[in-house]
């Protein structure tokens, strides 16, 4: 990890604790199991459009999908409301695992109830919220994305030997995701990892 690189982890940070509230406060309504379509549908245009850590967008995508569809007939379950409640949760702990996968521990820059020190919190706030308020989504997919080799972060495809495992893992999702999918979430998906493509 260059330095240049982990200089941008207290930012990082604070971003993804920042998303990760308005999250956790979707997620609070959403187990009223009563939000409407349009309500739905807001949330899943956020998501697509603001979320940060695009690589793990796809199942809670599909998820909220499935919700829509059967909220489209009247027929939303709880256990849709939830999975889609769980879905948040293992987009958020994804997160955390590509911080300290990619830039290391957040141990130097938080306390012990993990909020960003004071000297890192000002520097950021100094730096980007002077006289006006940050949009998120912009910066942290730009730190994201400035991550080097995050596909293959075990560089797997540097070898003749990882090269066939790394292909064959990828034929093996493709063909589950084709098998899985439900059909109301299987255009979605496509085009967000058609998106994700656009962005590297």
């Amino acid at each position: 990890m260059s330095k240049n690189l982990k200089a941008h982890l207290p930012t990082l940070i604070i971003l993804t604790q920042r998303e990760h509230q308005r999250l956790s406060n979707q997620a609070k309504r959403l187990q009223t199991y009563t939000l409407d379509l349009d309500t739905l549908n807001t949330y899943r245009a956020k998501w697509v459009d603001h979320l940060g850590y695009v690589d793990f967008l796809p199942m809670l995508l599909q998820a909220m999908e499935s919700l829509i569809a059967q909220q489209a007939k009247g027929e939303a379950t709880e256990a849709a409301y939830d999975e889609v409640v769980f879905q948040i949760g293992i987009y958020k702990k994804s997160c955390w695992s590509f911080i300290k996968m990619f830039y290391g521990s957040i141990n130097p820059y938080v306390d012990r109830w993990l909020k960003v020190l004071p000297d890192y919190k000002f520097q950021f706030e100094q730096r980007y919220e002077l006289g006006r308020k940050l949009t998120v989504a912009e910066l942290m997919r730009a730190l994201v994305d400035v991550v080097p080799n995050r596909d293959d972060p075990y560089n797997l495809r540097q070898t003749p030997e990882g090269s066939a495992l790394w292909e064959a893992a990828t034929r093996s999702e493709a063909n589950a995701s084709a098998i899985d999918e439900p059909p109301s979430s299987t255009s979605n998906v496509v085009e967000l990892f058609s998106f994700k493509k656009k962005r590297r």
